[in-house]
């Protein structure tokens, strides 16, 4: 007979006080608790974002080795700028926009675990492939929401940093709350602009941190990575809750207690 108690319960905030505002967001709380997160899971994380980095280079060359036939002329252009084409510039934005969109179920893998590590839960690289589940509604909203910000950028460059910025919790809310695609970025805008400042500001510092991980040959981008989707991940527990289940055994009292503790587990 399974005896086993099963609870649900919500870790941090929830979907109401996310579009009223009413919850604390301090940069400084969450630059430590995401720095101590990463150092933490250091080991176990970095082979996931190897991963992404990976297939993300992959899809980018695959997508300007089509177009360009010899990514090569790139280099080519820079070190010669009066041999530029025009058309290079519109294979790269094409091979950016290939890379995210295609690599978007294993980034939202990567942010589960993140969330995960915020939740106080621990993780391997083979949970990478969570996101999997969700390939075809992250996918929608990976793209909906580029094609938004390609749009906004050529009326007004801020406006597609905005929308950035807007549209940053989608993919969670998606794979963690279950949330249509386009309900989940328009949810995500809607609670973004309730805390607009204190996010702009934390994810402005997360971007100089880019830039600087980049001048040290890009190494720096071993630790950045790691922090950036920790950030993520407790800017969400904060902003929607991470909703949990508790599973406790109820056996006799002859048997082995340590059988009888508590497990937590992402609900």
């Amino acid at each position: 007979m399974n005896n086993d108690i099963e609870k649900d319960f919500n870790l941090g905030g929830n979907v109401e006080r996310a579009l009223s505002g009413d919850y604390e967001l301090k940069a400084g709380d969450v630059f430590k608790e995401a720095w101590q997160l990463t150092v933490k899971n250091f080991l176990s994380f970095s082979p996931a974002i190897v991963i992404l980095i990976i297939l993300q280079l992959a899809i980018f060359y695959m997508a300007l080795k089509l177009q360009l036939g010899n990514p090569g002329i790139i280099l080519d252009a820079v070190l010669n700028p009066e041999a530029f084409d025009p058309s290079i510039f519109s294979a790269i934005m094409v091979a950016n926009f290939s890379y995210e969109v295609i690599s978007a179920p294993i980034f939202a893998g990567i942010s589960l675990m993140a969330m995960s590590h915020a939740a106080g839960l621990t993780t391997k690289p083979r949970h990478i492939g969570k996101g999997l589940q969700y390939t075809v509604p992250v996918i929608l909203a990976t793209l909906f929401s580029l094609l938004l910000q390609g749009i906004a950028g050529m009326i007004f460059p801020l406006l597609s940093l905005y929308l950035s910025l807007a549209f940053s919790n989608s993919i969670l809310l998606i794979c963690e709350k279950q949330i249509p695609p386009m309900q989940s970025l328009l949810l995500s805008l809607r609670a973004v602009n309730k805390k607009l400042l204190a996010l702009a500001a934390i994810y402005s510092f997360v971007s100089i941190m880019f830039v600087v991980g980049m001048m040290f040959y890009g190494l720096g981008l071993i630790f950045v990575l790691p922090f950036f989707f920790h950030v993520k991940g407790v800017i969400y527990r904060h902003m929607f809750g991470i909703k949990l289940k508790v599973i406790a055994s109820e056996k006799p009292k002859d048997e082995d207690d340590n059988d009888n503790d508590p497990q937590v587990f992402n609900a």
